[in-house]
């Protein structure tokens, strides 16, 4: 009689084992590089300025040095509310 008791509770605990085992999975997300402000704007694709300062050679601006390679210019770089990045040239130089 305990067999058949044990085997019924068996049979009964298996599928909810299966069961549990799918809920104890993490929904899978997918990471994205966008700075799409999530919120009122969620849908759209609008970015935020936010500038970080960048230094990259500056030829236009800043001329050549002595072995011919442009000089180093400071820019502040970020993206605009269409998603390009632009950098804007600040001064000739380093931080």
């Amino acid at each position: 009689m305990k067999q058949i008791v044990l085997a019924a509770l068996a049979a009964l605990l298996i599928p909810c084992a299966a069961w549990a085992a799918e809920e104890a999975e993490p929904p899978a997300y997918q990471r994205t590089d966008s700075l799409e402000i999530p919120g009122l704007t969620a849908g759209c694709h609008i970015c935020e300025w936010r500038p970080r300062p960048n230094q990259r050679p500056a030829e236009e601006q800043c001329g050549l040095d002595d072995d011919g390679k442009p000089n180093v210019g400071l820019f502040e770089c970020g993206f605009s509310e269409d998603c390009k990045r632009v950098c804007h040239f600040i001064r000739c130089g380093m931080l």
